[in-house]
Order: structure tokens, then sequence, then C-alpha cells
């Protein structure tokens, strides 16, 4: 299971805010050790533009991530500076290096 998150933010200036709140959200991911989780973060040529890539085996998993610590402080420090929510879309995997 895996999901295609894109978000975009009201004003360009906060471009580092939001680099420096993904980067504390995947490390408290990492420290709070939900097994099969994977979060990887992207800045785009848009500086109001980020695209995230969430992979979890189930949704169990899912729930974990959801309910952690460490998202509910991303949400808190950055969701004031969306234009609007997070759009997610599912996607699936169908070939990776990663293996």
């Amino acid at each position: 299971m895996s999901l295609l998150v894109r978000y975009t933010l009201s004003d360009a200036n906060d471009h580092d805010n939001q680099i420096a709140a993904m980067r504390v959200l995947v490390d408290g991911l990492m420290a709070a050790g939900i097994d099969g989780l994977n979060y990887t973060c992207f800045a785009t040529d848009d500086p109001t533009q980020f695209i995230g890539i969430l992979q979890f085996p189930d949704d169990a998993t899912f729930k974990a991530f959801q309910a952690s610590e460490a998202f509910a402080a991303y949400r808190d420090r950055v969701g004031p500076t969306f234009a609007n929510p997070p759009q997610t879309s599912p996607i699936t995997e169908i070939a990776s290096t990663l293996g």
C-alpha cells in the first residue's frame, strides 16, 4: 500500500520551514520505529510544491503513522502554511530498486 502526497504552500517564503519540518518528521518516524513504514519527501522546482511517498504494508502501519507524535508535530508546525490540505492519491508499486 502506498500514497503519493502533494503539498502546496501558500507562500514560497515557507519553503525552508517545510524542508526542516519534513526532515524532523522523518527523523521522528525513524525514532518511533514503526515497522514497515517508509516515508520519503521531495522538493520540486516550484518552491511551494512538495511531494511525499508513503509506503506501508498494511492499514495498521498506516494508522500507526497517523497516530504518531512525529506526524502530529509536523501537522501542527506546517499545517497553517498549506494553501490547501495535502492531496493524496493511492499508488501501486510495480518495480523498484529498493527490493
